[in-house]
């Protein structure tokens, strides 16, 4: 299967605002789920607006996996919708920022000032 779109993936959960609940699902290869959204409405409006903001890491994750979608992991992501990405860096004033690097080499370095 080919590249998933973010954008089409998004068009699709807008349809489930007309009663056709879980296309997205089954667009980014989650069947059984899409069923599910399919019949409930979207778990009564409930799960198809928790999916406003896990849309983009399904698409990610359909992405990654060429296609298959049967992971029950997702990537870490910054994502609020699949066409806004947002990235939090700082941290307080006064606080130094963590990087992958420090966590990585232990919990010593992570709570040093600048």
């Amino acid at each position: 299967m080919g590249r998933k779109s973010g954008f089409l993936a998004f068009i699709l959960w807008g349809c489930g605002l007309f009663l056709l609940s879980g296309l997205h699902r089954f667009y980014v290869g989650r069947f059984w789920t899409g069923l599910l959204w399919f019949f409930t409405l979207g778990l009564c409006g409930v799960g198809q607006l928790i999916d406003l903001f896990r849309l983009g890491d399904m698409v990610r994750v359909a992405n990654s996996e060429g296609g298959g979608g049967s992971s029950r992991h997702f990537a870490p992501a910054n994502t609020v919708a699949p066409v806004f990405n947002v990235t939090v860096n700082a941290g307080p004033a006064g606080m130094a920022t963590v990087t992958p690097e420090q966590i990585a080499a232990g919990g010593t370095q992570l709570l040093s000032r600048r």
